[in-house]
């Protein structure tokens, strides 16, 4: 048999195993009839029907190439993985100085535009890699992978002051994100000038975020690395404006943005009883854990009352459903990142002289989000609708564009960088980086996880510096400071509220 021909899996009865030239292309069509609908309508959206539908095929004919949505969707994971994989393959040496930056420049146009070639399947690879389908274990098998090629890379490159591993988590969480971000905003009409929200300004196209992605990288990888390394960029990063210190620094005027509007509170469970505020606090929390655990789409209510102790008659008393309760705690959320940034807001301008603050805040911030998973996964999806879960995916994601500044206070570097980008990173280090430890380490205590988000912040210079971590690689000495350090595992075994 030829390696070229296409194996087709048993059907409902006794057929060839081969699949000839017209059912390549009708396994083809299903292929790409999918890919089409995961963008319009989402993973989550779409259903075989569907797919065989559109694909003017029958649901028997589909399942004779596929067993189900989940096993195309892989098939399409490997193939842009595989791309991912040839290209790191490629890089360059990397190091401090301009040949280093162009091939660091240069790998990150190429991840770039793998990304947009695959786009479709990038924005759902984030929105499908929640807990409780067949999709997980593939990805989690394939970024370790990444991961690791990435690491070997970094070694060889002599890079200091952060344990490879945990660079490459680092990078890969930083880059995956943004270009995530830049993909996910381009159908809300932001990729053209004037048309983003009030405050986001012009749209940032994908060479202008690579340049600025590459600075921020080179710098977490090389904190020293001389600014004139950057001058090759010359293109329309931030102009620099002479100081009084003489120093050449870069910066664009920030948003004119103060705090994010609150989400209207949901007042609902505002006037219960004692004990009724116990027993809803329960099927809140029972909520968390079973959201991240299993992702929202894949929980139900049955699991959801398993978990806090109750019957389902309990839980139908103080919600409609399964939404109700998501959006219950999207409120909760919402406010506890508006209080979290209140606290940043005020300790913003004392963060030269006292670090310490910001390493107590992100203590705060980094636990929320492992805590809250299960729900900002729900928002990444964009599904399901409701006109509260939209309003806090509108507050969200004005915040990562604008936050930064708003929170901080305008910011000026050595290095071009645009704040809008800085802000984009400040956030998605903050919420995503501590995510893909405990994804890649379940076990990994939190202050070691705060310890290195404050590290990467700091050799980015996107926070002042809080202490001598060049001094010894961030998790080199793990074992010792978990004998101390409060662990936080993932799944199941979330911190219980």
């Amino acid at each position: 048999m030829s390696e070229n021909e296409i194996l087709r899996r048993a059907s409902y009865g006794p057929t060839s195993p081969v699949v000839g030239a017209r059912g390549s292309r009708t396994r083809t069509r299903i292929v790409d009839t999918a890919l089409a609908l995961f963008e319009s309508q989402g993973f989550h959206g779409t259903s075989v029907d569907d797919i065989a539908k559109a694909a003017e095929v029958s649901r028997a004919t589909l399942y004779q190439y596929f067993e189900s949505k989940e096993q195309i969707f892989v098939e399409l994971l490997e193939e842009c993985g595989g791309a991912l994989m040839r290209v790191v393959r490629r890089i360059g040496p990397l190091e401090p100085g301009e040949l280093g930056f162009d091939n660091l420049h240069w790998w990150l146009g190429e991840w770039a535009w793998v990304y947009d070639r695959y786009a479709t399947m990038f924005v759902q690879w984030a929105n499908v890699s929640s807990p409780g389908t067949a999709i997980p274990p593939l990805v989690s098998r394939f970024s370790a992978a990444y991961r690791e090629r990435i690491a070997q890379r970094l070694t060889s490159s002599g890079v200091t002051g952060l344990a490879a591993a945990d660079a490459a988590l680092a990078l890969t969480a930083l880059v995956s994100s943004c270009n995530y971000t830049r993909h996910a905003d381009a159908p809300l009409g932001r990729e053209h000038p004037g048309t983003g929200p009030a405050g986001r300004g012009t749209a940032m196209g994908t060479d202008y975020l690579t340049d600025n992605l590459a600075v921020l990288v080179q710098l977490i990888l090389f904190p020293h690395t001389p600014v004139s390394v950057f001058a090759q960029l010359g293109r329309e990063i931030p102009t620099p404006r002479p100081p009084s210190t003489g120093e050449r620094l870069w910066s664009v005027p920030a948003p004119a943005t103060g705090p994010l509007p609150a989400l209207p509170p949901d007042g609902r469970l505002r006037q219960l009883s004692s004990r009724a505020t116990v027993t809803v606090r329960r099927l809140l929390d029972a909520g968390i854990r079973c959201f991240t655990e299993k992702g929202y789409h894949q929980c139900s209510v049955d699991d959801i009352v398993t978990e806090a102790g109750y019957a389902r008659g309990t839980f139908y008393k103080y919600f409609d459903e399964k939404l109700d309760l998501l959006v219950a705690l999207s409120g909760e959320a919402i406010e506890t990142i508006t209080e979290l940034d209140g606290r940043l807001r005020r300790i913003g301008p004392a963060l030269g002289s006292d670090p310490a603050q910001l390493r107590s805040w992100l203590g705060d911030a980094v636990a929320f989000h492992l805590r809250y998973l299960g729900v900002t996964r729900a928002w990444l999806d964009r599904r399901p609708c409701h006109p509260r879960l939209d309003a806090a995916r509108r507050l969200v994601g004005e915040r990562l564009h604008t936050g930064y500044t708003a929170l901080l206070g305008p910011a000026r570097w050595s290095h071009p960088l645009d704040p809008r980008v800085a802000s984009i990173a400040f956030f998605t280090l903050l919420e995503r980086l501590p995510e893909a430890m405990v994804a890649a380490e379940p076990d990994r205590p939190l202050a070691e996880i705060v310890d290195l988000v404050a590290t990467v912040l700091e050799r980015a210079h996107l926070c002042p510096q809080s202490g001598p971590h060049d001094s010894q690689p961030a998790g080199a000495d793990r074992d010792s400071a978990r004998a101390d350090a409060t662990s936080v595992p993932s799944g199941r075994h979330l911190p219980r509220p």
